[in-house]
């Protein structure tokens, strides 16, 4: 079709450069591309929100570390910030930082937490550490539903674990949650650099930015997600280039998206076209970028985010 052609001759999605991708994208691979990018995707909205569901919902899991500071005793007292406290459940936090302003969190505000295999009862541990410049807020993240807030983090070997699975991260990224439009909720991140490694493999995304939309007022919940960047895996063994060229949908929090399109580009303008069903997920492998699926593989949401990833 005349938007694969147009797509794959741009070279895919923002997060090209002129080097362009180096993996060569075939009938033999193109399955293992599509689940690893996939599967990244995934774990990047894990790793900064530490949370579970069709496409992972932003709970209060990114918020862990900032609804500590408002927690802890005498914290705003204390400029710059240092305290340690234990987890609900078990490990502990270790806070640092400078606040402008001792009674709230303002922009430019600087904020770091050590945690200590962090259990809060959130359904997931947090170990590592994650440090973070405010760059924009509006509200009260502490007591209202209503705020946005965006942060630049630095992961530095943060890991989530949740139902005996970890997720790694390490790396920089602009964090927004905007909850301005409640109970729609937005996230979005971007960044130039970060490594996600889970079950012995790592993947390392660059010049990345993605979103998820979350809409609470409408039963069931819906789910609206897009994503553009480049990825590099040592086990494909080169990069790809991707972007949604139609948003993924989902509804319900334990169903898998229905609809939406992902083209992942490769070298020499091959291609795999992720094509999202109610029932089948479609892969259109074009080979050698004449605009023509050379291989069609049918599979399953489930599958692709699953066993295909190892």
């Amino acid at each position: 079709e005349d938007h694969w052609a147009t797509y794959t001759a741009s070279g895919g999605g923002d997060g090209a450069s002129d080097t362009g991708p180096t993996l060569a994208i075939t009938a033999d691979n193109g399955e293992a591309v599509a689940a690893t990018v996939t599967t990244g995707i995934l774990a990047m909205f894990e790793i900064t929100e530490g949370a579970e569901g069709p496409i992972l919902e932003p709970t209060a899991g990114t918020l862990s570390l900032l609804r500590k500071v408002g927690t802890m005793p005498g914290i705003f007292a204390q400029v710059p910030i240092q305290e340690t406290e234990p987890c609900e459940v078990s490990g502990t936090i270790s806070v640092s930082g400078n606040l402008a302003d001792p009674t709230t969190i303002t922009v430019g505000d600087t904020i770091t937490g050590v945690f200590e295999n962090c259990d809060d009862g959130d359904g997931f541990v947090i170990d590592g550490r994650l440090a973070m410049t405010v760059a924009a807020i509006q509200g009260d993240i502490f007591f209202d539903d209503v705020f946005l807030l965006t942060l630049d983090m630095v992961l530095t070997d943060l890991a989530v674990t949740s139902d005996g699975e970890s997720i790694t991260g390490n790396g920089d990224l602009a964090y927004t949650l905007d909850a301005l439009d409640f109970p729609a909720i937005l996230t979005a991140l971007s960044g130039t650099q970060l490594r996600i490694a889970a079950a012995g493999e790592a993947v390392t995304f660059r010049n990345f930015d993605q979103t998820l939309e979350v809409d609470l007022g409408v039963v069931p919940t819906s789910y609206t997600a897009d994503a553009n960047g480049r990825l590099d895996s040592s086990v494909l063994g080169g990069s790809v280039d991707y972007g949604t060229v139609e948003t993924i949908q989902a509804i319900g929090e334990d169903n898998p998206p229905y609809t939406g399109e992902i083209l992942v580009s490769g070298a020499n303008a091959s291609a795999v076209r992720i094509v999202v069903g109610e029932e089948v997920v479609r892969l259109e492998i074009d080979v050698n970028g004449d605009g023509v699926v050379d291989e069609f593989i049918d599979t399953t949401w489930a599958a692709l985010i699953g066993e295909l990833s190892s």
